[in-house]
């Protein structure tokens, strides 16, 4: 129970640091299915201090009866659950007709058997326990705002051209080969359409779920991916370094 305590302190401490900061309500409802109280009661506070609305929920059945009455943008649920497993439950839920949250798995440190159990089973994501509260946000974030955004086949932004989950770049009708991790960032950046994404969230979107993006390779790849659009006649500053927050594309060059 120690590290339980410990991360509940972390997470009520990033919620006092992060209320101040928000600065506009996000109209998004988040259902928590957590049987650990502690866990679930500094999550939902955490969440509301963050602007999103929150309900929570100790079993699978409680959960679905809050999804029965009410829709919810995204559904954290735990693997753990007094009355059924997690997995069960996201199986059930990707079954019913109608909406579909996303599910976001909270799963144990050793949990690579859980992650893949989990997103077989129709997770979008998953996050290890104990996890880092700016991580689980930068995740939030990521997974809401695919919510929101329609799939694209093809997305643009000024002269560049890049067909998701594709490698081949077309600027100005002139292809550039880039490397996955290349493409993985410029497709989150041209999803994002102009708006600033943090490092977080690039480190989370370009990982390829067996080895961690650090920092240093991020800058790497972003030094390279910019040399490849420069030389294919892009401006230079066509991706623009946002300080303290992460990258963009420089809105001048959607015209």
């Amino acid at each position: 129970m120690p590290e339980l305590r410990i991360q509940f302190k972390a997470l009520v401490s990033a919620g006092i640091m992060e209320s101040w900061r928000q600065g506009r309500a996000q109209a998004m409802k988040l259902l928590v299915v957590e049987d650990d109280g502690m866990l679930r009661t500094a999550l939902l506070r955490l969440f509301g201090q963050w602007g999103y609305g929150a309900e929570g929920a100790a079993t699978a059945g409680e959960a679905m009866a809050w999804l029965e009455r009410e829709m919810f943008d995204l559904v954290v649920l735990d693997v753990g659950l007094p009355d059924r497993d997690g997995f069960g439950l996201c199986r059930q839920l990707r079954s019913r007709p109608g909406h579909q949250p996303l599910v976001m798995m909270l799963t144990a440190r050793d949990g690579r058997r859980e992650k893949v159990r989990g997103l077989e089973g129709g997770a979008d994501d998953d996050v290890v326990k104990p996890f880092d509260p700016e991580v689980l946000r930068a995740r939030l974030r990521s997974l809401l705002r695919r919510a929101h955004l329609p799939l694209r086949q093809e997305l643009a932004w000024g002269p560049l051209r890049l067909a998701a989950g594709q490698t081949t770049l077309r600027v100005d009708g002139a292809t550039v080969e880039l490397t996955r991790k290349e493409a993985l960032l410029l497709e989150l950046l041209l999803r994002a359409g102009g708006e600033s994404l943090s490092k977080g969230e690039l480190l989370h979107g370009c990982g390829d779920g067996r080895r961690e993006v650090g920092d240093d390779a991020l800058r790497a790849h972003m030094r390279n991916l910019r040399q490849k659009l420069t030389l294919a006649g892009c401006d230079p500053n066509l991706i623009e370094t946002v300080h303290g927050i992460g990258y963009r594309l420089h809105p001048a060059a959607a015209s």
